[in-house]
C-alpha cells in the first residue's frame, strides 16, 4: 500500500504554537564529526528525521556504536570503527557520504565510496571540490569502476592554503574536519558560513580542534594530535521555522515559533515585513502574522550565501509569491536547476514564469549559461488540489504542501518520504496548526503524477 497526504485546503492556519525541532543540517554532520575521536559523543536535541537515521546507519556500518537515549538524544562511540569503505547503498541515499573522508583518512590513511552519490535533484553538484581541497591536504586520489579511493601516506594529512571556488557549506564542513587532525595550519578562503557550520566548529572546539574564524570567509585550523569527547544541543532548524511560517502566511494566517531566535531568521523577517506582514520576537520564540484585511505585496528576492536570502527558504516563500498582489522576482544563484518544481504550481494554477536571465543585481555563476534560473510571478491566483508524486527536494515538496493548504479542494501527494528526511512530526505540527491534512493509503498508485 503507498502512503500518501491528503489535504483539504483553504483553511487559515490560526493561533498554532509549533515547537521547532533541532537542525536536520546540524545533527547530520555532528554526528558524522563524532568519527574524529574514540571517546562518547553525546548530541541532544538530535531532530527524528530520516536523514538523520541514514547517517546513523553509515556510521554504524564503520563500526560506531549508537545509543538512543531517548528519541532527540543520542550517544556515540567510535573506539571500534574498523571499516573505511563506504557502502554504494549509503552513497546513492545521500551525498553526506562523503564528509566522512576526513575522518577514515585519519584512521585508517585510506577511504574508499562511490560517485553516485544522492540527495536532492536540483541541479549539478559534483564532489570535485572536495576531492581537490582533500589532494591539496596531501590525499592521493584515484577514481576506477565508480569508485573513490583516496590515501595518504604515513604522515597523514597536512595543512594547506584552499581557496574555494564557491562557497560551498559541505566541502567547507568536510575541509574544516579533516583539518583539525592534519599536521600543521590549514586556511580555507571563500568558505561558506551558515549557522550550522559555526555550530559545527563549536562542537570540534569543544572536541579540543584549534579552529579560528577570521574576516572575509576564512577559517584557520591549526592541527591537534588528538580529539576527545564531548556533549552538546542542536540549534533550531531555521528552515523548518521558516518552511511554517510561510505555511500559515500564505493561507493568512499567524503561527508561534517556538524557542526560534532573531539571528538566524532574520533576513526572512525582513521580506516577509516588506510584503506587509508582521512579526514579534520574545522569550517564546517568534510570532508571525499575514496582514489583516489586506493582501500580501510582491516583492523581489535574491537567493544568496549566508547571510542572505537562504536557497532552502525559495520554495516555500514561493507560495507567498503565489497569493501577494502584483509581480514579484526571484532570482536563485546558489543551484541552476531548483526551479523547475514551479510547474507543479503552475498546474495548480500559479502564473510563474522562467527565464534564463539573472533578474537582480547579486553575483551569479548561471549568468549567460542558459540556465532557468529567475522567476517572475503575478498574483494572487487561486490555486487548485491536484494529485502529484512529488519531486526529489525536499524544499519543492514542502512548498506543495502549503499550496495545497491555500489550494481550494483536495490535494494528495505521494512520495512523502522526501519530506520526512528533514521535518520532524510533519503532520502533527501541521494539525496543530489548525491544518486539514491526513496520512492515507492506496493501491492505485497511477493516480499521483509529475508534470
Amino acid at each position: 500500500m503507498e502512503q500518501f497526504l491528503e489535504i483539504r485546503g483553504q483553511k487559515k492556519l490560526t493561533g498554532g504554537r509549533i515547537p521547532i525541532s533541532g537542525s536536520a543540517n546540524q545533527v547530520t554532520k555532528c554526528i558524522i564529526a563524532s568519527l574524529l575521536t574514540s571517546e562518547d559523543v553525546l548530541i541532544k536535541g538530535a531532530p527524528f528525521v530520516n536523514e538523520r537515521h541514514i547517517v546513523e546507519q553509515l556510521v554504524q556500518s564503520l563500526g560506531t556504536t549508537i545509543e538512543h537515549l531517548d528519541e532527540h538524544t543520542i550517544k556515540l562511540n567510535s573506539s571500534n570503527v574498523s571499516e573505511s569503505e563506504i557502502s554504494e547503498d549509503i552513497c546513492r541515499r545521500n551525498r553526506i557520504a562523503v564528509l566522512a573522508c576526513g575522518p577514515l583518512l585519519h584512521r585508517f590513511r585510506k577511504v574508499t565510496f562511490h560517485a553516485a552519490l544522492g540527495g536532492d535533484k536540483i541541479g549539478a553538484r559534483p564532489v570535485d571540490f572536495h576531492v581537490r581541497g582533500l589532494q591539496e591536504m596531501g590525499a592521493h586520489v584515484e577514481l576506477e569502476n565508480g569508485k573513490y579511493t583516496l590515501s595518504v601516506g604515513e604522515k597523514g594529512l597536512h595543512g594547506c592554503h584552499v581557496v574555494l571556488p564557491f562557497p560551498s557549506v559541505m566541502t567547507t564542513e568536510n575541509l574544516i574536519m579533516a583539518a583539525t587532525l592534519a599536521q600543521g595550519r590549514t586556511v580555507i578562503e571563500n568558505a561558506a558560513m551558515e549557522p550550522e557550520i559555526i555550530e559545527l566548529v563549536k562542537m570540534l572546539q569543544k572536541m579540543g580542534a584549534d579552529i579560528m574564524v577570521n574576516a572575509n570567509r576564512t577559517f584557520i585550523i591549526n592541527g591537534v594530535k588528538k580529539l576527545r569527547g564531548c556533549e552538546l544541543r542542536c540549534m533550531i532548524d531555521r528552515n523548518e521555522a521558516v518552511s511554517f511560517a510561510c505555511a500559515a502566511l500564505a493561507t493568512g494566517g499567524n503561527v508561534l515559533l517556538e524557542r526560534v531566535q532573531h539571528d538566524p531568521v532574520y533576513s526572512f523577517l525582513n521580506f516577509i515585513q516588506r510584503m506587509g506582514a508582521e512579526f514579534r520576537v520574545n522569550s517564546e520564540g517568534i510570532w508571525v502574522s499575514a496582514p489583516t484585511g489586506k493582501p500580501l505585496i510582491g516583492t523581489h528576492i535574491e537567493v544568496e550565501v549566508h547571510p542572505g536570502f537562504m536557497t532552502d527558504w525559495q520554495q516555500p516563500f514561493m507560495i507567498l509569491f503565489t497569493q501577494a498582489q502584483g509581480m514579484s522576482v526571484l532570482h536563485e544563484t546558489i543551484f541552476e536547476d531548483r526551479l523547475k518544481y514551479t510547474q507543479y504550481l503552475n498546474l495548480m494554477g500559479a502564473n510563474i514564469n522562467l527565464y534564463p536571465s539573472c533578474l537582480g543585481e547579486a553575483p551569479c555563476r548561471f549568468k549567460n549559461r542558459n540556465h532557468a534560473h529567475s522567476a517572475i510571478i503575478a498574483g494572487p491566483t487561486p490555486l487548485f488540489g491536484k494529485d502529484f508524486l512529488m519531486p526529489t527536494d525536499i524544499r519543492a515538496a514542502f512548498s506543495l504542501i502549503a499550496a495545497g493548504l491555500v489550494a481550494q479542494g483536495v490535494t494528495r501527494l505521494s512520495n512523502i518520504q522526501e519530506v520526512q528526511r528533514k521535518y520532524d512530526n510533519l503532520i502533527q505540527k501541521f494539525q496543530m496548526m489548525g491544518a486539514d491534512i491526513s496520512l492515507q493509503k492506496t493501491d492505485d498508485t497511477s493516480l499521483f503524477v509529475t508534470p
